[in-house]
């Protein structure tokens, strides 16, 4: 399925919103819990491969900001 650029634009700015409202946060297995349930909400509403895809790089890139800011909170170094 072949998305349309104004269903593209809803799309962006449903995930955008998603992105800030969980990337800059340390997330407990509840918190990634929830964002795995916005998520599929967003999934649900566009079900195109364009959305799977994006939506997956988010998750990704909130679950490293998540356990970024939990090895901060703990004091932990990174390489480097």
């Amino acid at each position: 399925m072949i998305m349309g650029f104004t269903e593209a634009s809803r799309m962006f700015r449903d995930v955008w919103s998603l992105y800030r409202r969980y990337a800059a946060r340390r997330l407990d297995e509840a918190g990634m819990d929830e964002v795995r349930d916005c998520v599929s909400v967003v999934y649900e509403k566009y079900k195109a491969p364009f959305a799977k895809e994006i939506l997956l790089a988010v998750v990704g890139e909130i679950e490293r900001t998540a356990r970024f800011y939990d090895r901060k909170e703990k004091g932990e170094r990174g390489c480097g």
